[in-house]
């Protein structure tokens, strides 16, 4: 059982968890078809301020802050993996195809 937002303060006490919205998802595969968030390929699952369990394996969290009308997006990859989180890498107020900057980090991921 995991707190999805006590983990992401734990690695970020300066994130403002959800302040305008976000998400979060598995990622099971990539779509290069595409160079958008699409092309992160899963599912999205709960996350936020209760205990929830969480499958070992790749998750993207889309973290919105600042104005609801127009939000600062951040996103960070993570693995999961007995237990623990790890963050592999993160965008700052993502922007167009942010989404391709993750590539080369989720391939490497997915085929070790």
């Amino acid at each position: 059982m995991l707190n999805w937002e006590k983990e992401l303060l734990a690695i970020d006490p300066d994130i403002h968890f959800r302040a305008a919205g976000g998400w979060l998802k598995t990622i099971e595969k990539l779509d290069k078809s595409v160079t958008n968030g699409y092309s992160l390929v899963g599912e999205f699952v709960k996350a936020g301020d209760f205990d929830e369990e969480y499958s070992d394996g790749l998750y993207l969290d889309c973290n919105k802050e600042g104005k609801k009308s127009k939000p600062q997006q951040d996103y960070r990859l993570f693995r999961f993996k007995d237990g623990k989180i790890r963050l592999l890498d993160l965008i700052i107020d993502g922007k167009g195809t942010w989404a391709c900057d993750f590539w080369d980090t989720i391939e490497e991921d997915l085929n070790d």
